[in-house]
C-alpha cells in the first residue's frame, strides 16, 4: 500500500461561492427598472417568464437567490420556484407580487420553498436587505456543504494514513517476529542443511516469492556452490572467475546491489526472475555466501531489507560454526573409519561391511525413537553417537594373532577363547580413550557397542555374560544388525545366505540372543534391511570347496 497523496495536507480554500441574482417576471419595463436599480450593487440577471428563467438557469447557474413574480403567463410563480428547487434546493427564493392575498403568500411559503414573501412595489432597501440576506443565506448553505465535502475528504484520507500506518506497523511486527523466530529457531538446528532449509522458508516467508538464489562457501578457497534452487544455475563458481560487475563486487567488496543500480557483469544470471536485491552473506571468515532475490516488485522496502541484513548476519554465524563443527566430525570419523579399517584390514572382512552397519544401525533407531518406550533414550544424539561408532564394534581384533584372526578353518576351544578377549580389548582400549575425552560421547557409545556386541540377551554371552537391559542399548541394536550383515553377506568362502534363512535366525534368536524388542523392529523393517543388503552388497568371487 503506497502512502495517500498529501494526507496531512490543510483542506483546500473554498471555492467561489455564487453571487448571482435572476429577477423572473413578465413585466419588461418593471425588470428593466430593476436592473437600473440594483445593477451596480449585484450580479443581476433577468428573465421574462419562467421558461426564460429555467433557460438561464440551466445555461448561466448556479444562481445565489431567484426573485419571481407570481402572475406569470404559462407558468405562476408558484409553479416556477418549485421547478427551481427541485434542480437546485441551495438557491434561495424570493417571491415578488402585485397580489397580497393571503391565501397566495401561504401557499407560496409551503408550496414554492421560498425563503421571503414581497409585495409590489417593493422598497429600494427592503429589496436591497432581501438580496443581501439571500446572498448570504446561500453562502452559508454553501459554505456548509464545502466544508462537509472537505471533512469527508480529510476523514477519508485520514482513513487511508491510518490504514497505511496500521499495514506499516502490521508488516514491521510481522517482519520483527519472523526475524525473533527465526534466530530463536538457529540455536535448535543441528547441522548446516537444516540451516539453509531454515534460512530460504524465511526468506520466501518474509519476501512472499521463492525466487530466491544461493551460494555458499563453506571452505576457505572461494569456491561458492549453488544451494538453491537444487538446478541453479550456475551451480559453481570460483571469485576469480567471475567478470567485472554486480556479483563479483558484491563478494569481493561486501557490497550490496538493489533495483534501480546497474546491473553489470551479466548480473542477471545469478536470478531466477526480475531482478530485485544481491546481499551478501558476512562471516568473521568474510563473505560466505551470496543470496539473490527476484520478483515482480520494483524494490525492498528499508524495513524488510533491515530484517533480510540481520537474518543473513545470523546465518552467516550460524553456517560457519557448524561447518567448522562438521570437519570436525568428518575429521573424527576419518579416524574411526581408519582404526576401523585397521582392525578390518587384519580380517577376512570386506569393504561395505562397515556402510552396511552404519545404514542397519540407523534404521533401527528411527524406528525405536518413534515408540512410547524408546523415544525418550533412542534420541537423535543417541542415533547419531551409534551409527559414527559402529565400526569400532571389533577394533579390538587388532589384538588377536594373525594365526587365530585368520585361521581358515574351524576354531580351537582354546583359539576361540583367544578370539573372544577381542571385546573385552576393544572396551578396555576405548575406555582409557574416554577417560581422557568424557565429553566425547561416541567414543561412549564405541565403548558399549566393542564390550557389549557378543553378549547376549539370556546372559549367555561374552565377554562379561551381561543379561537383558544390563546390556547396553547400542550393543544390544548392534548385536542383531552384526550378525544379520553377517548372514547376509558374500565372503570368499561362502554365498549370502537366503534372505527367508536369514531372518528366521534372527527371529530364532528372539529372547535368547536377542533383545525381543529390537527383534519385533527388525520384522517390521526386514523389507529396508533386505534393499540395504542389496545395494550395498560386496561383489567377491566365492572359493569352490577344493580352493577353501
Amino acid at each position: 500500500m503506497t502512502l495517500p497523496s498529501n494526507p496531512t495536507a490543510e483542506p483546500a480554500a473554498l471555492p467561489e461561492i455564487s453571487r448571482k441574482i435572476l429577477f423572473v417576471d413578465d413585466e419588461i419595463l418593471l425588470l428593466e427598472g430593476i436592473k437600473r436599480q440594483l445593477r451596480r450593487d449585484f450580479d443581476l440577471t433577468v428573465a421574462d417568464g419562467g421558461a426564460a428563467g429555467l433557460r438561464i438557469l440551466a445555461e448561466r447557474g448556479p444562481f445565489a437567490v431567484v426573485v419571481s413574480d407570481y402572475n406569470m403567463p404559462d407558468m405562476d410563480g408558484i409553479a416556477f420556484l418549485n421547478a427551481v428547487y427541485r434542480q437546485y434546493p441551495n438557491t434561495v427564493l424570493v417571491m415578488l407580487t402585485g397580489r397580497a392575498e393571503l391565501d397566495i403568500a401561504v401557499n407560496a411559503l409551503h408550496s414554492a420553498h421560498i425563503a421571503r414573501f414581497l409585495n409590489k412595489p417593493c422598497p429600494p432597501e427592503i429589496l436591497r436587505e432581501t438580496l443581501n440576506d439571500g446572498l448570504e443565506q446561500y453562502r452559508l448553505k454553501m459554505a456548509e456543504q464545502i466544508l462537509q465535502s472537505q471533512l469527508q475528504q480529510a476523514n477519508h484520507q485520514l482513513g487511508q494514513l491510518n490504514a497505511h500506518l496500521e499495514d506499516l506497523v502490521a508488516k514491521k511486527t510481522r517482519a520483527l517476529a519472523l526475524q525473533y523466530r527465526y534466530v530463536a529457531n538457529m540455536t535448535r538446528l543441528n547441522d548446516s542443511r537444516g540451516v539453509v532449509s531454515a534460512l530460504i522458508a524465511a526468506l520466501t516467508e518474509l519476501i512472499g516469492s521463492n525466487a530466491i538464489g544461493l551460494w555458499l562457501s563453506p571452505g576457505a578457497d572461494q569456491q561458492f556452490r549453488c544451494f538453491h534452487p537444487q538446478n541453479g544455475e550456475p551451480n559453481q563458481f570460483a571469485v576469480a572467475d567471475l567478470p567485472e560487475g554486480a556479483i563479483r563486487r558484491a563478494i569481493a567488496e561486501n557490497r550490496r546491489w538493489q533495483f534501480g543500480s546497474p546491473l553489470d557483469g551479466g548480473g542477471i544470471a545469478w536470478f531466477t526472475g526480475q531482478p530485485l536485491a544481491c546481499l551478501p552473506m558476512v562471516s568473521s571468515r568474510g563473505v560466505i555466501g551470496l543470496v539473490t532475490l527476484a520478483g515482480d516488485g520494483p524494490s525492498l522496502t528499508a524495513d524488510t531489507l533491515s530484517t533480510l541484513i540481520g537474518m543473513l548476519n545470523v546465518t552467516a554465524t550460524a553456517l560457519q560454526s557448524h561447518w567448522h563443527r562438521e570437519a570436525f566430525i568428518e575429521a573424527q570419523d576419518a579416524i574411526i573409519t581408519a582404526l576401523a579399517k585397521l582392525s578390518e584390514y587384519r580380517d577376512p572382512e570386506t569393504g561395505s561391511h562397515l556402510l552396511r552397519l552404519k545404514k542397519y544401525c540407523e534404521l533401527i533407531c528411527r524406528h525405536m525413537s518413534r515408540t512410547e518406550r524408546y523415544a525418550a533414550s533412542v534420541t537423535a544424539e543417541f542415533t547419531q553417537d551409534l551409527v559414527r561408532s559402529s565400526p569400532l564394534h571389533d577394533i579390538g581384533k587388532v589384538g588377536i594373532p594373525d594365526a587365530i584372526l585368520k585361521k581358515p578353518g574351524r576354531l580351537t576351544p582354546e583359539e576361540f577363547q583367544i578370539m573372544k578377549t577381542h571385546a573385552a580389548i576393544g572396551g578396555d582400549t576405548l575406555r582409557s580413550v574416554y577417560e581422557q575425552y568424557p565429553s566425547q560421547g561416541f567414543i561412549k557409545c564405541g565403548m558399549d557397542v566393542a564390550y557389549g556386541h557378543h553378549e547376549r540377551w539370556d546372559g549367555s554371552g561374552y565377554p562379561l555374560g551381561l543379561r537383558g537391559e544390563d546390556i547396553p542399548l547400542a550393543a544390544r541394536i548392534l548385536a542383531l544388525v552384526d550378525v544379520y550383515d553377517a548372514l547376509t553377506s558374500r565372503r570368499v568362502y561362502k554365498a549370502p545366505m537366503p534372505r527367508g534363512e536369514a531372518m528366521n535366525l534372527i527371529v530364532e534368536g528372539n529372547g535368547s540372543h536377542f533383545d525381543p524388542d529390537i527383534v519385533a523392529a527388525f520384522q517390521e523393517l526386514e523389507p529396508q534391511f533386505h534393499r540395504i543388503a542389496e545395494t550395498y552388497a560386496d561383489h567377491v568371487e566365492v572359493l569352490a570347496p577344493d580352493d577353501q
